[in-house]
């Protein structure tokens, strides 16, 4: 004996409540109860009944068990066994009139078959004879034969619903759903329009969210598991990617009808027809790019604008789970389509860097910055820059492409870190040639001297950018003698002062502004967690990288005449901060939570109170204002957002 079951699929994790599933998987059940479970006989004919009439056929040879009853009451096997018993039927001694007698019986048959018309099963499935114009079409997607009948397809439809409804949204899968039952049922009826024989369950429907999602989540993994009983017993689970799973589903399908047909008392065919058709379904959405151009941006727009590519999502998700080559495989198939998508080319150029693909890493990591530094912010470049400062080899950046970057960060806003990459940005861009490069070795020496150190490195730059001072170049020949004079001045001060000198008295300035990151959590596990800023923007880094986690209340405006509500806002400290550079801060709205997803069912304000215990017990972070207040749920009030800047960091937030 052998058993295999899907069981769900690994690391699910939705973006909104399967509302639309939930509803199909209650209409079944209720549907189930009022037609299967309540009635005494749900098809209108009870055993008993069936047994007499066939018992009465049989107590003479020349009677005939009435076809009609056969074809309608009667499975396939059935009709097998009153065949078989009918030829060796005895004849009775003084018998009837056998004309009679088989009147009665076609009469038995006609009132059975009015009490099977009039059941609800029958009434509201599908039977091929009734014609096009039947409720069947419709309605016997929602009704089942059987309690195991019930639950296999509300097994499989848990396993492919879930993530399909997530991606495509709401009305797209409903839609999806029920055209996949319509089609499977014309499968089913194109090949025997004539079958008076009833046709209910989800599985024609079920089957096209199989083919779906065989191909939309080709790459995730399902969990079978396995029961084998050969003189012992063997148990457990095992995962198969999606794609396999549906695939051999489909081939043990097409292989039952090859063999035996439309005889076996299931709806092959209708499996057939409704696996083809999801695939076919999920197959135009890829190819003419409407899941990225129109269904995601619709469902974005509706939670608060947050737009991501569903490829970008599920290849981000492999690399998550540390399926690193899975993770590769999804970023390649959406730059094939999309060669500059920035998100893409910065998470395919960070795993190649990290694998030693110094070369490839370095050549997509350009490409996307490069692209980014013609139109992002100061502050989203940064974002998506400092956690490749580690990895990314500067030098090996073309000349044009350091100068457009160092160009990009070097504005009044830039967040004080970026300042060392800026310099090194900037020299890598005086390595090529004219003005370009000349101008790029004067900005680096300008910032190595507003460090007020290592001023041996601003004469190099200068050095440097001597023997370029012809042509075009020539006008800047007067900036780099007044900086070479000045840098002259501090190395020779520097050489004459004396070791034990007192140093001069520091003045103290204004605390620095923090920088302000607005974003959302997009994953979250006991060891890391992954933020994606307003641009689309994602960076994923250690738990122990926050530092504190700060709340406050403030007042968010209602309809006209109503009061003004509350809403809660939490800050995620990353870096305290210098002398010269504010904290710097990811600021979390309750949207951006997410907490429906990572606390499904939990009501609100339990789930923000465990997301909070959550995030100080992995992070150890500082609590503000203090860990027993957050416990408590006492988050102290603010009537503004640089109100609470200024409570908690002591200075207002500078723009970001």
């Amino acid at each position: 004996m052998m058993l295999f079951l899907p069981l769900g699929v690994d690391d699910t994790e939705l973006e909104r409540l399967p509302r639309v599933s939930i509803t199909i998987a209650a209409i079944c059940i209720v549907a189930f109860f009022i037609s299967w479970v309540l009635p005494s006989a749900p098809m209108g004919v009870g055993e008993d009944e069936l047994r007499s009439l066939l018992e009465q056929s049989l107590e003479h040879p020349d009677l005939e068990f009435p076809p009609a009853c056969a074809e309608r009451l009667l499975s396939d096997s059935g009709r097998r066994l009153v065949r078989n018993l009918h030829q060796r039927a005895a004849e009775s001694d003084g018998a009837e009139h056998v004309t009679n007698r088989q009147e009665g019986l076609n009469e038995r048959c006609e009132e059975l078959i009015a009490q099977h018309e009039s059941s609800l099963l029958s009434r509201f499935s599908l039977v091929p004879e009734r014609g096009l114009v039947q409720p069947g079409w419709l309605t016997y997607m929602f009704l089942h034969l059987g309690w195991m009948h019930l639950l296999g397809n509300l097994l499989f439809f848990y396993v492919t619903s879930l993530l399909l409804e997530d991606a495509w949204g709401r009305p797209l899968f409903a839609g999806f759903y029920l055209v996949g039952g319509l089609v499977a049922g014309v499968a089913h009826y194109a090949i025997d329009p004539s079958s008076e024989s009833v046709m209910v369950g989800a599985s024609g429907a079920v089957a096209a969210c199989m083919g779906a999602f065989c191909l939309r989540f080709a790459q995730r993994r399902v969990r079978i598991g396995y029961f084998v009983w050969v003189l012992k017993i063997f148990r457990g689970t095992f995962p198969v990617p999606g794609w396999v799973w549906g695939g051999l589903w489909f081939g043990n399908e097409v292989l039952n009808y090859a063999l035996l047909g439309n005889n076996t008392g299931v709806a092959v065919m209708a499996h057939i027809g409704g696996f083809v058709f999801g695939f076919a379904g999920a197959s135009l959405l890829r190819v003419t790019q409407l899941e990225e151009r129109v269904v995601a941006p619709a469902l974005a727009a509706k939670q608060g604008g947050w737009v991501v590519d569903p490829r970008l999502a599920e290849a981000q998700a492999a690399l998550d789970q540390g399926d690193r080559t899975a993770a590769r495989a999804g970023f390649q198939r959406l730059l094939k389509t999309q060669p500059d998508h920035t998100d893409a080319l910065l998470a395919l150029g960070r795993i190649e860097l990290e694998d030693g693909e110094t070369r490839a890493g370095t050549a997509r990591v350009e490409r996307a910055l490069h692209t980014l530094a013609g139109r992002a912010s100061t502050d989203a470049l940064w974002f998506a820059m400092e956690p490749l400062v580690s990895l990314l080899p500067i030098n090996a950046l073309r000349p044009a492409s350091a100068w457009k970057l160092a160009q990009a960060l070097d504005t009044e806003d830039a967040p004080p870190a970026s300042l060392e990459t800026t310099e090194a940005l900037y020299s890598v861009a005086g390595g090529g040639a004219g003005i370009i490069a000349v101008r790029a070795l004067i900005r680096a020496t300008e910032l190595r001297m507003a460090h007020d150190k290592d001023f041996e490195r601003a004469a190099g730059y200068l050095a440097r950018a001597r023997p370029l001072l012809t042509g075009e170049a020539a006008a800047a020949g007067d900036r780099v003698r007044e900086l070479d004079a000045e840098v002259t001045r501090v190395l020779e001060e520097n050489a004459w002062k004396k070791p034990d000198a007192a140093p001069t008295p520091a003045v103290d300035a204004p605390p620095a502004p923090p920088r302000i990151f607005p974003c959302r959590i997009v994953s979250m596990t006991d060891m890391a967690l992954t933020v994606e800023a307003a641009n689309g923007q994602r960076r994923t880094m250690a738990m122990t990288e926050v530092l504190a986690i700060a709340v406050g209340m403030l007042p968010v405006a209602g309809p006209p005449g109503t009061p003004p509500r509350q809403t809660v806002l939490t800050d995620l400290v990353l870096s305290w901060g210098s002398a010269n550079e504010g904290p710097r801060v990811l600021r979390v709205n309750v949207a951006g939570l997410a907490l429906n997803h990572f606390y499904p069912g939990v009501a609100p304000r339990e789930a923000y109170s465990r997301f909070l215990a959550d995030m100080l017990e992995r992070t150890s972070a500082n609590a503000l204002p203090d860990a027993s207040a957050l416990k408590q749920g006492q988050y102290p009030r603010f009537n503004s957002e640089a109100e609470l800047s200024q409570h908690f960091y002591g200075v207002s937030a500078a723009a970001a």
